[in-house]
C-alpha cells in the first residue's frame, strides 16, 4: 500500500480511537444519553477496528521485508 495512504489511515484511526476514549468518559445521566452513547461507542469501536485491520498487515509486511 502506499505510505502515504497508510499514514492518513494511522492519524483516521488514531483519532476514533480517541473519540473511544473520550466517549468512554463521559457519565450520561439520562437514559436516552446512555443509548445515544452505546449506539456511539459501537460505531466507532466498529470503525476503529475495521481501520486498525489494515494498519496492522501493513506493519506486518514491513516488519518481514
Amino acid at each position: 500500500m502506499n505510505t502515504t495512504f497508510i499514514g492518513i489511515l494511522g492519524i483516521v484511526t488514531m483519532i476514533i480511537w480517541i473519540m473511544v476514549s473520550t466517549e468512554l468518559s463521559k457519565s450520561p445521566k439520562k437514559k436516552e444519553e446512555k443509548e445515544n452513547s452505546r449506539r456511539k461507542l459501537i460505531v466507532l469501536v466498529s470503525a476503529g477496528t475495521l481501520f486498525t485491520v489494515p494498519l496492522v498487515f501493513s506493519l506486518i509486511q514491513n516488519i518481514q521485508l
